[in-house]
């Protein structure tokens, strides 16, 4: 007898809601170049790093353990937290294909 049902696509690394909050965030922060003293630099770094993980927790803690989601709330939060924009490099990328999002089209 052969299973008749489907087979499911591996869920992503990141929910799409995880990917889009450190890509947003990051962007917020980052991507719209204010003019940044080096103290306002750290500053922002660390509210990029604390909002990005704080949201990213609350959306991976519905589908992953405790331990699974903190880890990957504080990966993302480093991803945003770095003082500089993500979202046209490697990194950036990373994230589109571990949260299942497309880059939007030209």
């Amino acid at each position: 007898m052969t299973d008749s049902h489907p087979a499911l696509p591996p869920r992503p690394f990141f929910q799409r809601a995880s990917g889009a909050v450190i890509l947003v965030v990051d962007w917020a922060c980052f991507g719209l170049e204010w003019p940044l003293g080096p103290v306002s630099v750290v500053v922002m770094s660390a509210t990029a790093f604390a909002v990005t993980y704080a949201v990213v927790w609350r959306i991976q803690s519905r589908v992953d353990s405790p331990g699974v989601a903190h880890a990957k709330a504080a990966a993302g939060a480093l991803a945003a937290g770095v003082p500089f924009p993500v979202a046209g490099t490697v990194v950036g990328g990373l994230i589109l294909a571990l949260s299942g999002l497309r880059a939007p089209k030209p």
